[in-house]
């Protein structure tokens, strides 16, 4: 059957395959957006700018990534490892949030990722941090072996697989010229190393999300990864849905795609997005996101902080987010703890004579971003409460620390760390869960 660009998706359809595990998404750039003054800003232009900016170079603007790291090798004669090292440096160093790509990866039964940016630790660590549970993943290659994921019917956690490699790998595909190596090589790669991911390829619907590429190659990438030939298409039982920001290529890329039965979408990939997780929430209510709550202690502390967050876990729809367990292998130590002090709906800080008089600089960096955080919150006209401090022993309330980050706020008394029942019940109503 024909769709044209004004067919509109089938939105149960493609909800039934999520829901039936028959969907793989293929996250692209756009994807990776974050806000600048109230707009979406694409990573890939944010390291553009940079990379021009600091190589001094001035006359050229509005240059994808690709066309940066092309001008700046042969303009300054730089090796591509010198600005791959750097971009990766780049990518560690950002505090950003994606909400695009947050939305996305609330969709739990989505259990199989492929990633067509190098940016693998952004959206492993994302996942990591909204699934509670460790991942796997993979980098594709041309140089050096890579593992296969487990038959994608019994895959258990999380699994990326990075099409053209990651900073992690020995030869990201960043350059116009790397990726059509990489498509060159895929099949012959693939049959070699990842036969399983070939074959979920093959056999499962594609959600092409935010995948923006040159022209020419665009075709040769929509060819490689759904492996098999274009007019194959045609009588595939599954479905391939493209979704891309507007651009002076999308009008004839979309026109080109319909005649082979791909289902193409009108609007822009926020927009898509938004609609998605609409109509999943519609058909999932009982999706809902659960309460985070971040607990910040010193490490002398760590046994209040325990028995704290064992409490806390007995709150139906309450996580604790809590260094001791939750930081992966991989992790930016301070990029997480950051993050997640943002995403977190309460900040308790354990107040102490250990964190009040040794002045543990890591616990003091904590309350300094969450007191930003409650400033921010309360600009934009926010009424939850967001810091709880509590105090677990007989520390000094008129500290000078106490006095800075939380002059005007009533401070809950839990000895040791054990809360009874009137705090939990506080805490239960400032979080709206009675």
């Amino acid at each position: 059957m024909h769709h044209s660009p004004l067919t509109p998706i089938d939105w149960n359809e493609l909800t039934s395959d999520i829901s039936e595990g028959n969907l793989i998404p293929i996250i692209g750039n756009e994807m990776y957006k974050f806000k600048v003054d109230d707009k979406l800003m694409a990573l890939d232009d944010y390291l553009s700018d940079k990379l021009l900016l600091e190589n001094n170079i001035t006359s050229e603007s509005n240059l994808t990534l690709a066309e940066a790291i092309n001008y700046v090798g042969q303009e300054n004669k730089l090796p591509i490892r010198s600005i791959n090292k750097r971009l990766k440096e780049l990518v560690d160093e950002i505090d950003f949030d994606f909400p695009l790509l947050s939305d996305f990866l609330e969709i739990n039964p989505l259990n199989f990722y492929l990633n067509t940016t190098v940016y693998n630790n952004i959206l492993e660590n994302k996942i990591g941090q909204l699934r509670k549970e460790p991942l796997t993943s993979s980098n594709f290659s041309i140089r050096s072996k890579f593992p296969d994921c487990e038959n994608i019917e019994h895959l258990k956690e999380p699994f990326v697989f990075n099409v053209f490699g990651s900073f992690k790998s020995a030869d990201p595909a960043l350059s116009e010229e790397e990726m059509l190596e990489f498509t060159a090589s895929f099949r012959e790669r693939m049959n070699d190393n990842a036969l399983n991911i070939l074959d979920a390829l093959k056999n499962k619907s594609l959600l092409f999300l935010g995948c923006s590429h040159p022209d020419w190659l665009i075709r040769f990438f929509l060819r490689m990864l759904s492996n098999e030939r274009m007019n194959d298409w045609l009588n595939r039982r599954s479905q391939i849905i493209i979704v891309n920001d507007q651009s002076n290529d999308r009008e004839k890329q979309y026109s080109f795609l319909n005649n082979y039965n791909a289902v193409t979408y009108e609007g822009n990939t926020h927009e898509f997005v938004q609609e998605l997780m609409s109509k999943w929430r519609k058909k999932n209510p009982v999706m809902q996101k659960p309460k985070m709550i971040f607990l910040s202690y010193t490490q002398k502390d760590v046994t209040a902080a325990e028995k704290l967050k064992h409490a806390l876990g007995t709150i139906h729809n309450v996580t604790c987010w809590y260094d001791k367990d939750k930081l992966f292998s991989g992790d930016n130590f301070e990029l997480t703890i950051i993050d997640n002090i943002r995403k977190a709906d309460l900040f308790i800080p354990l107040l102490s004579e250990n964190s009040l008089t040794q002045q543990d600089k890591y616990v003091l960096e904590e309350w300094s971003k969450a007191d930003a955080v409650n400033k921010f919150r309360e600009l934009d006209g926010r009424k939850d409460r967001y810091l709880m401090p509590i105090v677990i022993d007989n520390a000094d309330l008129n500290n000078s620390i106490v006095k800075r980050y939380y002059p005007q706020l009533s401070i809950e008394k839990v000895p040791e760390g054990n809360p009874n029942p009137d705090f939990i019940d506080r805490l239960k109503n400032n979080l709206q869960l009675i």
